[in-house]
């Protein structure tokens, strides 16, 4: 027992030790400056938790903690449903076109610049020109039109759909990878029962997928939780500070505040934050892998 505790203990080093020198220890640094008053270039000094007290008293901030959340609950609960129903139809026999749209075009927005996509939006939801507004004038609903990035009742969900567009054929995929290493006889078995296509998907292939959707939660949350690009090429945090989200207001405070002490409290507040949500998601859905 000793010998085998000793040689994972020798294999796991390596990683053990970029993890630490890439991931825990670039962290110490903006934990420390989380308790000084730092604005870029020098410290005044230790000033203990008043940029705590400061970020949990700030509007922006539990504003920014909202959007996030708003962001991840329609990555999550939006997103990937539509991302398993997209990878079960890639996998029924009858939808081929389906299969081979996706196959060439699902990773295609995901390897294309933020930015560029981010523009795209901006021009679909711009008010006077754009694509749904002019729709909406097409069909005669033009009172439904409105500046949907500078309304805060629109802005949060606009910009979510611009990064649930772009990455959830990846999540797609990624199912769809989960799908196909299921054994085809667990399926046949099925069909001899009299089971149909849509059956034995809820009985038998979103059961097995248990794994990979483990991976595509967490994936997707974190992701979600770490939302900025969008947000920064879109609206700039606007209007005011209604569509921040916690990154957003860590880059905020620091880069244009000058208020790394700020700037750095956020983080921390924000690793804490993913660390509880990751612990939560593998606490709820451990369990032992399903072996085929």
């Amino acid at each position: 027992m000793r010998k085998n505790n000793l040689a994972i203990c020798i294999f796991a080093l390596p990683a053990l030790l970029l993890f630490t020198v890439f991931v825990v220890y670039p962290m110490i640094p903006q934990v420390i400056m989380s308790f000084e008053n730092y604005d870029g270039l020098s410290s005044s000094g230790f000033v203990g938790f008043n940029n705590y007290a400061q970020v949990l008293s700030s509007d922006s901030f539990w504003i920014s903690c909202g959007n996030t959340w708003i962001i991840v609950f329609i990555s999550v609960f939006i997103a990937i449903p539509i991302s398993l129903l997209f990878a079960l139809l890639m996998d029924y026999e009858k939808c081929n076109f389906v299969k081979n749209v996706f196959k060439i075009g699902a990773v295609f927005p995901a390897i294309i610049s933020v930015v560029v996509i981010a523009q795209m939006w901006v021009a679909i939801y711009e008010p006077q020109w754009g694509l749904i507004n002019s729709f909406l004038k097409t069909i005669g609903l033009g009172g439904l039109a409105r500046s949907w990035l500078t309304d805060k009742s629109t802005v949060v969900v606009c910009i979510s759909i611009a990064y649930l567009w772009q990455y959830i054929g990846l999540n797609t995929l990624i199912l769809y990878t989960g799908i196909k290493s299921i054994p085809h006889t667990y399926h046949e078995a099925a069909k001899l029962d009299g089971a149909g296509f849509w059956k034995s998907s809820f009985k038998i292939t979103i059961p097995l997928l248990s794994d990979v959707f483990q991976y595509v939660l967490i994936l997707s949350t974190l992701g979600s939780l770490a939302e900025f690009a969008h947000i920064r090429v879109m609206t700039a945090g606007g209007p005011g500070y209604m569509s921040r989200s916690m990154i957003y207001e860590m880059y905020y405070n620091a880069f244009s505040r000058s208020d790394y002490g700020m700037g750095s409290a956020v983080a921390v507040l924000f690793i804490i934050q993913c660390l509880i949500v990751t612990f939560v998601i593998n606490k709820l859905l451990h369990k032992e892998a399903v072996q085929f």
